[in-house]
């Protein structure tokens, strides 16, 4: 897919300027691109929140097992936020450029709409029409997200539709650690808005990966099973997390590429191994990465 880099490229100025409108600006959410815009009104809507420094397949696996085998809870029409926060929590904005960033979501989604026409002969839900929108937000908490889209004037989605946040078991072990929410007591009441409004969470849990030594610090598929079910018994009822609100969170168990790591692909860059490279991202993004130079330079974090 390297010829959709020069279109990549052309389109940066745009994403660049649209960046610095946006810090620059009182706003916490926007869209500054979006990939095979339709007229639908989303129902639900798929978010999937990441630093994508870079993309990777374990984005891909999260985004086309939610819209591969849909829940028949979450209505149609559906669409996809790929969503990039410039205040992330956990993370420095390093070593990708937040434009190079933009620049790669929009490779990536490009890259799943191949991969959703490739498949929509096989599937039931209905993938051609689905739109892939790349949104920016100041948020760096998922409550906090939420709020930042369904506030957003002029709305961007005026028929509130859920969200469903697509994660992997180490974000959900993330987004219910008390030490995030010290305001609160409990902690995790913190996190009522979101679940009272209805909004769902998606987890794909994560396999084992003898090749990423990262994969296995979340213990087997059973133990994370174990610990999302757990939740139904009151596991964090102390923390403020109502056993109620177990029942919208639902989970799959994650494909091959699952557990790929970040951290992984930027080695991979640095050294120079393309064809690791390729096999641990997206095309597009592959073809995006080696043509720009990134990581090659800068330590593995």
């Amino acid at each position: 897919m390297a010829y959709r880099v020069p279109a990549a490229r052309a389109l940066l100025p745009k994403l660049r300027s649209a960046l610095r409108d946006f810090t620059s600006s009182p706003s916490t959410f926007r869209i500054v691109h979006t990939i095979n815009p339709t007229e639908h009104s989303p129902k639900t809507l798929y978010i999937l929140d990441s630093s994508f420094n870079p993309p990777s397949v374990a984005h891909m696996s999260l985004a086309t097992s939610a819209l591969r085998w849909p829940d028949s809870k979450n209505p149609e029409p559906h669409r996809l936020l790929l969503l990039f926060s410039t205040h992330n929590a956990d993370k420095a904005p390093s070593p990708a450029s937040f434009e190079h960033r933009l620049a790669m979501m929009s490779l990536f989604a490009e890259d799943l709409r191949s991969e959703i026409q490739k498949t929509s002969n096989q599937s039931s839900s209905p993938w051609e029409g689905i739109s892939v929108d790349i949104g920016l937000t100041k948020a760096p908490y998922y409550t906090d997200k939420t709020a930042a889209i369904t506030s957003a004037q002029p709305s961007p989605y005026p028929s509130n539709p859920t969200h469903v946040h697509l994660i992997g078991f180490d974000t959900v072990t993330r987004l219910l650690a008390p030490k995030y929410y010290p305001s609160h007591k409990p902690p995790l009441s913190a996190l009522s808005p979101y679940f009272e409004a209805g909004h769902k969470i998606l987890v794909t849990i994560r396999p084992s990966d003898p090749k990423d030594a990262s994969s296995a610090a979340f213990g087997t598929t059973d133990q994370q099973v174990e610990y999302l079910e757990g939740l139904v018994n009151g596991s964090l009822e102390e923390e403020g997390f109502k056993r109620e609100w177990a029942s919208q969170i639902s989970h799959l168990i994650g494909q091959e590429g699952v557990g790929v790591s970040s951290t992984r692909i930027r080695k991979s860059a640095q050294e120079q191994e393309w064809t690791d490279l390729q096999k641990l991202c997206t095309p597009g993004v592959a073809a995006w990465v080696k043509e720009m130079g990134l990581y090659g330079q800068q330590p593995i974090a």
